[in-house]
């Protein structure tokens, strides 16, 4: 029986695929403006951390790649960020299923909380696990174990969703079951190979898959 559902944020609920790529294009012409980075290269900086791509690209300055990272996130944020299609109908209908929403991200929590916000989400979620409060992020099970103790539920009593392949490994070493969306930016061809439980092409079909599982 579900009681409740853990969410990716970006490229999950909400579409920040253009986002993060300009803002990762901006900061690398700063810091390599003679490298033309590859599309390819840039898809590879979402879903690990900014301290992680920091520490691939910049080392030497690990703090300083991250603020100018944020520097554009900020500058672009209202004007390329949008909920995806069907994602506030689906949250209202699992709400009224009774069911806890969690949102389990590697993003910082003020950045989560500005994206949450801006786009009239906030309200439907119980808890939010953002890097901050973690000291192993996704693919890592700590995001998903830190989520069950604040719900005080057992594994087979939640279910994650995400579009990146960081999503469903933290389901897969936390033993949780996974859903992979279908719209995620690398395609569902790609999430197949990490085993998700399930891959679904609408935010419709997930509420079905959760009632299908059973709610509590």
């Amino acid at each position: 029986m579900i009681k409740a559902v853990l969410f990716d944020l970006d490229g999950t609920l909400l579409n920040t695929n253009d986002l993060i790529i300009k803002s990762f294009t901006d900061t690398f012409k700063h810091y390599y403006p003679n490298r033309e980075f590859t599309y390819e290269e840039i898809i590879d900086c979402i879903g690990p951390t900014l301290e992680q791509t920091a520490m691939k690209y910049y080392p030497q300055n690990i703090s300083e790649m991250v603020e100018m990272y944020r520097h554009h996130y900020v500058l672009n944020h209202d004007g390329l960020i949008k909920i995806y299609p069907g994602i506030e109908e689906m949250l209202k209908a699992l709400k009224a299923l009774g069911l806890r929403l969690v949102i389990v991200t590697s993003k910082k929590r003020d950045m989560t909380l500005k994206a949450m916000k801006h786009t009239d989400i906030l309200d439907y979620f119980d808890y939010i696990i953002s890097s901050d409060e973690v000291t192993q992020p996704k693919p890592h099970q700590e995001p998903i174990e830190l989520a069950l103790k604040k719900l005080n539920l057992l594994k087979d009593e939640v279910i994650m969703v995400g579009d990146n392949s960081h999503d469903i490994e933290c389901a897969n070493h936390a033993s949780v079951k996974s859903i992979a969306v279908g719209w995620a930016l690398k395609g569902a061809d790609y999430l197949r190979g990490f085993n998700p439980t399930y891959i679904i092409n609408t935010a419709d079909e997930l509420v079905e898959i959760i009632k299908k599982e059973g709610v509590q």
